[in-house]
């Protein structure tokens, strides 16, 4: 699913541990995927796995339904942790937490327990593994959990936000926490710029504010295979979670103006999400049943295959009713990679991705008839889209490509490990973040 990490390891994170064959890493997350085949967002497990040449990676993640308890995916230790009974209503983390509890309100009295069972699941690991540094992904639960385990055993702590635990949860008491553990953590990241102006004030232990530091794409593997369309008709695509801040209802409104103008076009939609049933009976209502084609979730091998075979990529995203909204986008990213033409709206981080009118068109969310008329101008001007597409490709392989992504996070987590150190050895607890038994 990866381009395998170098066997050999890079010289310049290493210095601070150049003593020690690979310091441990425990990687807080609460979105992974269960199997290279599953179709959870694998962005964890993709920048885990490109970590190995400098860390020994182990990733704590909640227990979801067909997943062992212990397994090794794409060179990293995994751990899962149950944290409810009986286990087949263990559902809070089986896909994006935020989007379970607002489909099903009875899951909020899952939260608690998911909180206390990985906090003593991380506390018992890390007495086990002594990681250098602790790395969570997103502030709530993760980033809690971290800060209380980094403090407990004197262990470095960076926080990566993805989005909803900063879009999706407002209010002067999130962001007091938010604030309050940033000013714990040696280092906070984010994956887009637009994301900073949801953090004021926050600073790092370092007095550093929030670092941008995106996710990256495999760019080969989605640049692999033929680069033009192979189907016969004019394929708009969508790919990801169908859940209300994706906006696809307005994606499904637009294309009967895309039908007008381009009779042979079909909208393709990947992915599943608590808005399916919805939006199938949005389609049939606007009598699109036999031109929108429901292909449910597919692994990521498979993806490549819909991005290449389409004339057009659209990521409708809206802001939903929470906040919540699109922090990175980083199916953009892998369609620009595979050389797929891109229509998105302006919030959130899309825009820092995509360059109107340079790497694809951005129009105002919630508006069919901008988003048919985007498309409309890709499928009218296939010259001026794949001037747009191969300008996103090699903009993509040079700003997103994971050994580089990898790289700027291995020198960040070396950072804070090494930091972390010597405040330890200040406070004479030295040897408590080494990892002697790597």
């Amino acid at each position: 699913m990866t381009i395998a990490p170098t066997a050999t390891r890079p010289a310049s994170p290493s210095a601070a541990f150049s003593n020690v064959a690979r310091p441990a890493l425990l990687v807080l997350s609460s979105t992974f995927p269960k199997s290279i085949d599953d179709s959870t967002p694998p962005f964890v497990l993709q920048l885990s796995s490109h970590l190995l040449p400098y860390f020994d990676v182990t990733v704590l993640t909640p227990a979801v339904r067909n997943a062992p308890h212990k397994e090794t995916l794409q060179g990293v230790n995994v751990q899962r942790f149950h944290y409810f009974w009986p286990r087949s209503l263990e559902r809070l983390a089986d896909g994006a937490i935020l989007e379970n509890l607002g489909h099903s309100r009875w899951l909020y009295l899952q939260a608690p327990f998911l909180l206390l069972f990985e906090l003593i699941a991380a506390l018992q690991l890390a007495r086990a593994k002594r990681p250098a540094v602790i790395h969570a992904h997103w502030f709530i639960p993760q980033g809690i959990v971290a800060v209380i385990v980094g403090r407990v055993l004197k262990i470095p702590v960076v926080i990566t936000a993805h989005g909803a635990d900063v879009y999706g949860l407002r209010g002067r008491v999130w962001h007091a926490l938010r604030r309050a553990l940033t000013s714990r953590c040696e280092a906070v990241t984010i994956v887009s710029q637009d994301m900073a102006t949801k953090l004021p004030g926050a600073t790092s232990r370092r007095g550093e504010p929030p670092l941008v530091m995106p996710m990256g794409v495999d760019s080969q593997r989605f640049a692999a295979g033929p680069s033009t369309p192979a189907a016969p008709d004019q394929t708009v695509l969508f790919v990801g979670r169908l859940a209300k801040k994706k906006g696809v209802q307005y994606l499904i409104r637009a294309f009967p103006a895309v039908l007008a103008r381009h009779p042979d076009a079909r909208l393709v939609l990947v992915g599943d999400g608590p808005c399916r049933a919805e939006l199938g009976a949005l389609s049939w209502q606007l009598g699109l049943a036999d031109r929108v084609r429901f292909a449910g979730a597919q692994s990521p091998a498979e993806l490549p295959r819909f991005y290449r075979s389409s004339h057009v990529f659209v990521g409708p995203s809206v802001v939903a009713r929470s906040g919540d909204t699109e922090s990175f986008g980083l199916v953009f990213a892998e369609a620009m990679a595979a050389g797929c033409p891109v229509v998105g709206t302006t919030v959130g981080g899309i825009p820092g991705l995509v360059a109107h009118g340079r790497t694809g068109l951005l129009v105002e969310p919630e508006s069919p008839a901008a988003l048919a008329a985007a498309i409309n101008h890709v499928l009218d001007s296939p010259a001026e889209a794949e001037r747009m597409a191969a300008l996103a490709r090699r903009w993509v392989r040079r700003k997103l490509n994971w050994r580089q992504v990898a790289q700027c996070y291995a020198d960040k987590l070396t950072q804070a490990a090494s930091s972390g150190q010597r405040v330890a050895a200040r406070a004479g607890v030295g040897g408590s973040n080494s990892n002697d038994d790597a």
